[in-house]
């Protein structure tokens, strides 16, 4: 009995310091349960063999009952299956449903003759019965943008358990999901059509696709993205776009939101939903408003009472003339609360979004020349980040000796949280962008590096190795 209370009251202690978060978080992430209980179990048999009474009362016991442990395994395996199904179930749900919460609103032509939208817009209006004293021609002004936006759909990789999860037996579960999102065509240069929509769209996204207007779908590459700013630029080539498809696109134009009044009718664009564009309006219901996202703050934004909704992520909210003043990104969603949606105003971004698009597209390098950087990771989530104060993005853990890393001075407990100018909030997301490197490349690493209490913001440049 004694032994029976010791145990227990090991397993409450191993609660409470899970829960005040008395010891480092990472610990969790090692198998350090799984060697425990190998442990464990190898005490439990020296014991058993030096006990001749106990290997005596073996020899007399019923050989059917080799098949018990045998069975309770398989019952076990069956019964962690069934929770994985339903656990698997609500987080599928939950990425299809989020509520009370601020959350991300979670997808040789003569190139020439691309219209703009502002010339579609003044071009129906002046055909429209409305006047300038009746309010917002929304009809107008959404049937000339609808051109200038598209919608952005991939597949995700969605991780569920860990790699400690039951002593290591199951290892981590994953699925496929669909993402959508929203993008506005802001540009082009000779060989690229140019997307604006929002970094958390095509984060982590893959094999993204563009679809216009007309429906026709084409493959999209990231060009870049800021991630604390939430603004990615995505990139199609021009010569993989049909004839017919440029002929019913144009280009949106980008509007001084410095001059977006309360109270101002507005038009808002998006995939809702990934289920196509469609339109709603509303006011400007407040500027300069600040909300906290996955932990991160953004500030000097716009507030609307156009309905916004998952899908509508990177797509425009439109003044009377048809020009984008801001890219939706965010809604409040809980219970007793409307009208509460969030958008970027495009001044305050402005200078983001010419840098990502004079930014070199990239592809793919052969897996034989890809970079590497030499360490180990574990991601620093929202959660961890505001449970334990750390910067988010990948911690590491270790790092190879003589690697690219270990010769530009990062080391273990160092956050990288920016890779080429990119954001990095996961070991997966800094594995996607290195994918586009060659070994042999120089690209500048920020990361945060602690010093006494506190993380300080530091950058390095890192020649880039290839493994051996």
């Amino acid at each position: 009995m004694k032994g029976s209370l010791i145990i227990v009251g090991f397993f409450v202690l191993g609660t409470i310091c899970g829960v005040c978060h008395l010891l480092p978080f990472d610990i969790a992430e090692t198998n350090i349960s799984y060697y425990a209980l190998c442990a464990l179990m190898f005490s439990v048999g020296l014991s058993v063999g030096n006990d001749p009474q106990t290997l005596k009362n073996f020899r007399s016991l019923n050989p059917r009952l080799v098949f018990l442990p045998i069975m309770t395994i398989l019952g076990t395996l069956a019964g962690s299956a069934a929770v994985f199904g339903v656990i698997a179930g609500a987080v599928m749900y939950g990425v299809y449903y989020t509520g009370s919460t601020i959350l991300p609103v979670k997808s040789s032509s003569d190139y020439n003759n691309i219209a703009t939208v502002t010339s579609n817009v003044t071009a129906t209006t002046a055909q429209s019965t409305s006047s300038a004293s009746t309010g917002m021609d929304a009809q107008s002004v959404a049937n000339a943008a609808l051109p200038a936006m598209v919608a952005l759909n991939g597949t995700t990789t969605v991780s569920s358990g860990s790699s400690s999860s039951f002593y290591g037996l199951f290892g981590s579960q994953s699925y496929e999901a669909q993402t959508s999102g929203t993008g506005i065509i802001v540009g082009k240069n000779d060989k690229e059509l140019l997307v604006v929509t929002n970094a958390h769209v095509v984060s982590d996204v893959n094999d993204l696709k563009c679809v216009f207007v007309d429906g026709e779908s084409v493959s999209a590459t990231v060009k870049g993205s800021k991630s604390d700013k939430d603004i990615a630029v995505v990139a199609i080539n021009l010569s993989d776009i049909k004839d017919s498809t440029i002929n019913s696109i144009a280009i949106a134009e980008l509007a001084d939101s410095d001059d977006v009044a309360i109270g101002q009718e507005v038009v808002a664009i998006g995939n809702a939903l990934g289920e196509g564009q469609s339109v709603t309006n509303g006011i400007i219901s407040a500027t300069n408003r600040s909300i906290t996202v996955n932990n991160v703050t953004f500030s000097g934004l716009l507030m609307t009472n156009a309905a916004i909704n998952s899908g509508n992520s990177g797509g425009a909210l439109l003044n009377a003339e048809g020009k984008v003043i801001a890219i939706n990104f965010a809604k409040t969603s809980s219970d007793g609360v409307e009208g509460m949606a969030y958008s970027i105003p495009v001044s305050n971004v402005m200078d983001i979004i010419d840098s990502l698009m004079s930014r070199e597209t990239r592809s793919k390098v052969s897996s034989s020349e890809t970079a590497y950087l030499g360490i180990s990771g574990v991601d620093i989530t929202s959660a961890m980040s505001s449970s334990y104060g750390y910067p988010q993005g990948v911690l590491i853990r270790s790092v190879e000796n003589n690697s690219a890393a270990a010769q530009a001075g990062l080391g273990a407990y160092d956050i990288i949280v920016s890779f080429d100018d990119q954001s990095v909030n996961s070991m997966s997301s800094l594995k996607s962008i290195m994918e586009y490197y060659a070994a042999g490349e120089k690209v500048t690493v920020q990361y945060y590096h602690q010093e006494g209490s506190e993380y300080v913001l530091k950058s390095v440049e890192v020649t880039l190795g290839k493994k051996s």
